[in-house]
């Protein structure tokens, strides 16, 4: 029995010491949170990472590489909780047939390490070819790079870089496999978000919510504002909450809101706070799984707990804090929340950048530079609406034959293009550029209305012209030199004078930006509205909404208000908010003529939208208002629906309704914003699995503020015909008003006249 203790204690030591020489490869963050555990606890995953999912590939998922384009690169990550212990690279690549073979290779390096040099042999010409490329884990750390690098050749003397035959793709079929075991992480809260929330890899985050039992407001409140904190965190990777009552996840980390008076079965013995308290503590059972607690005495102070972690304002360290005083912020101001730009100033391009170098590039054909504008969802704008931009870039000169330029790219649709001087290597430009708009009385613009987004890429695109030629009975070998181009962060677009102001309902504004709750990035102006509290496919929902909310805005919605009871009291709250609905359609937001056409058509959606040959046809005659839907589809269907509060003609409802929990789910899975399939818009949008349609019916209203002149304004723009009778009205009315006064005028000099003679 000794021997057999000192025989496991080796073994323990021994995978202690490879763990930690693996770490020290890795992260020295993650290196400090590890603790070794039984050799024999220990399980290796496989994981497949087809190149599709991983970064910086052409839209077809794979790579193509050329004589001008040699060196191309993808990036993958890596948990902080997983440790990479091996892994292949499965290649599938296709040279072409032009090449010589042995002289022309593929060269493939990990994090700028070589790691394989693969010769195209004859054989290989023009196939599809398939290399499997063994990991060294100590190549590896949290983030990582891999990079093609194609050395190509068609000839021995006068070889041209950008000849049609120097090419070789590599295939979307390609994968990256690497095995990884889960790693015991100490219970340290100054790691998180890690483990509960991926941060680092591009795939979405799964969290289980627990609750001892029926959630109340306040409960319900804390865990929406932890929810839309970790939207936050995760971006546009999404967060799913799946929510589970009084019961342990099968798999993976979790959450836990308690009180004293109200625990899982799990945590029945768990001591009791006088303080708000965060814990992190292990899943009992389980190798690597982590439970973040989150308790306090009541759950009013549960609330406490979820703002101090939202906002960062107490110091989280250790396994166990205790928040011992907690100051309310300042509540946020209309359009201020951090992921949108300040409209009412100039935007410099430097403050829309996410990591060093994003505004330079280099190379023979230098990869075109990206930023992401992201704008407040309501702007206004109209036919001819114009703003203003200020463009500074630099880049290395180009020959003086030939045409090189930079494109100015709008979400993929082309604005401007500028020359670039041959005898400059900078150039400004000040534009009035045209945002929207079509053809008018007035002018032309070059970007149709539909083009702007509140979320908008700007692609500036250098492509210069590289002129290379041999003759038949000389050659002289020139190396093409790389060019270097950069946008100046003092570059600036300027939308200030443009108003806040929009057509309502538009589910589309919901979907891409949370509006209209977005408006105060904390919800201080929204109420959610769940009665049925005891489904948590609902409460998911409500969790899930959050979430995408909160990864829009980049900020959590502590003020958000949680009704789970209709009362006398209700209307007062929900007169002044916008109003998020979960499940059933409380009745005092029913009663409304036009509430009752647009759930009525809603209903009509449902049974007849995937089920008929003319899915927008509807019953003008149908006035059933009930909004249970009795149509079940075998899979379910899920319907989100916007209308005008009845309670407030200032104010909007968007309500997630469904036939089924299976239809809800269908909305719920796509709430995650790294799982959505497709869009919302309109006034009712209808889900199921694979599928969704839109439909605009009910009344439509103004949200925003446009003043009487500009409406007018607008609207002559779009009315040319109406502009020109006014024209002529005004005209004519004109001539009226001069000729009177003409008249007037003529007839007192007559008789002053007169009364000269007289005299």
């Amino acid at each position: 029995m000794f021997l057999k203790k000192i025989s496991l204690c080796a073994m323990t030591l021994l995978f202690a010491a490879v763990s930690v020489n693996a770490q020290s490869n890795t992260s020295s963050n993650m290196g400090s949170l590890v603790e070794v555990h039984k050799f024999d606890d220990i399980t290796t995953n496989i994981y497949r990472y087809p190149f599709a999912s991983l970064d910086w590939t052409d839209p077809s998922g794979g790579l193509a590489l050329s004589g001008t384009q040699a060196k191309r690169n993808m990036r993958f990550e890596i948990k902080k909780d997983e440790l990479v212990t091996g892994g292949t690279l499965e290649l599938y690549y296709t040279p072409s047939p032009a090449l010589i073979p042995v002289r022309s290779h593929l060269n493939v390096y990990f994090n700028g390490l070589l790691i394989k040099s693969l010769p195209i042999l004859k054989e290989h010409l023009g196939n599809k070819t398939f290399a499997k490329i063994a990991i060294d884990p100590k190549s590896l750390a949290d983030s990582n790079q891999i990079e093609f690098e194609f050395i190509g050749h068609y000839s021995d003397i006068c070889e041209n870089p950008v000849d049609s035959s120097l090419w070789l793709n590599i295939s979307a079929q390609s994968v990256l496999v690497l095995d990884k075991q889960q790693l015991h992480i100490a219970n340290d809260l100054s790691s998180f978000p890690t483990p509960f929330f991926n941060v680092t890899t591009n795939t979405a985050s799964t969290l289980p919510v627990i609750f001892s039992d029926e959630p109340d407001a306040n409960t319900l409140k804390a865990a929406s504002i932890f929810a839309s904190f970790g939207g936050v965190l995760t971006a546009w990777r999404g967060v799913d909450y799946p929510v589970l009552i009084n019961q342990l996840p099968s798999n993976g980390h979790a959450v836990v809101f308690i009180t004293n008076d109200k625990r899982p079965y799990f945590l029945k013995d768990y001591p009791k706070s006088d303080v708000p308290t965060v814990e992190m503590a292990d899943i009992p059972g389980t190798q690597s799984n982590k439970l973040l607690i989150i308790s306090a005495p009541t759950s009013e102070k549960l609330i406490e707990a979820s703002k101090a972690l939202a906002l960062g304002n107490v110091l989280f360290n250790g396994p166990v804090t205790e928040i011992l005083g907690y100051t309310e912020v300042e509540k946020r101001k209309p359009y201020d929340s951090p992921n949108w730009i300040d409209s009412s100033k100039k935007v410099y391009f430097g403050q829309l950048t996410t990591f060093d170098g994003q505004l330079s590039a280099n190379g023979i054909e230098p990869a075109p530079i990206n930023v992401q504008l992201n704008l407040p969802p309501d702007l206004y704008f109209v036919n001819g609406s114009r703003v203003d931009m200020n463009l500074i870039y630099k880049y290395t000169k180009p020959t003086e034959t030939g045409m090189s330029q930079l494109r100015f790219i709008l979400n993929n649709h082309l604005v401007r293009s500028y020359p670039l001087k041959p005898d400059s290597q900078q150039d400004k430009i000040s534009e009035n550029l045209p945002i929207m708009g079509a053809v008018n009385l007035f002018g032309t613009s070059k970007v149709d209305a539909s083009f702007i987004r509140p979320t908008n890429s700007l692609t500036f695109d250098f492509d210069y012209s590289n002129i290379y030629t041999s003759k038949k009975d000389e050659c002289t070998t020139q190396a093409p030199i790389p060019h270097r181009v950069e946008i100046d962060p003092a570059s600036n677009i300027d939308f200030t004078g443009i108003y806040h102001f929009t057509q309502m309902p538009n589910l589309s504004l919901f979907w891409q930006s949370g509006y209209p709750f977005s408006i105060y990035a904390d919800l201080q102006q929204t109420a959610a509205v769940i009665e049925n509290t005891k489904d948590t496919e609902q409460l998911s929902t409500l969790l899930n909404s959050l979430g995408r909310i909160g990864a829009q805005l980049g900020y959590a919605s502590t003020n958000i208000e949680i009704l789970t009871k209709i009362d006398d009291k209700s209307e007062d709250v929900l007169e002044d908010k916008d109003i998020l609905v979960i499940g059933n359609i409380p009745e005092l937001l029913k009663d409304d003529d036009n509430v009752a056409i647009v759930l009525s058509k809603t209903e009509q959606a449902i049974s007849t939208s995937f089920n008929s040959d003319n899915p927008n046809r509807f019953d003008p005659d149908k006035k059933n208002l009930n909004t249970t839907i009795r149509t079940r589809n075998s899979n379910g269907l899920g319907a989100i629906v916007s209308f005008q509060s009845p309670l407030n003609s200032d104010r909007t409802v968007v309500a997630m309704l469904s036939d089924s929990p299976e239809g809800l789910a269908h909305v719920n899975s796509n709430l995650v914003l790294n799982r959505s399939k497709f869009d919302a818009r309109g006034t009712v949008t209808v889900m199921k699995s694979e599928e969704a349609r839109s439909f605009d019916v009910g009344q439509t209203y103004y949200l925003g503020n446009l003043p009487w002149y500009q409406r007018i304004f607008y609207m002559l723009l779009d009315k040319p015909w109406l502009l020109m009778f006014l024209s002529i009205f005004c005209a004519v009315i004109f001539c009226l008003l001069a000729y009177k006064i003409l008249k007037k005028i003529q007839v007192e000099r007559i008789l002053k006249l007169t009364k000269k003679k007289a005299q």
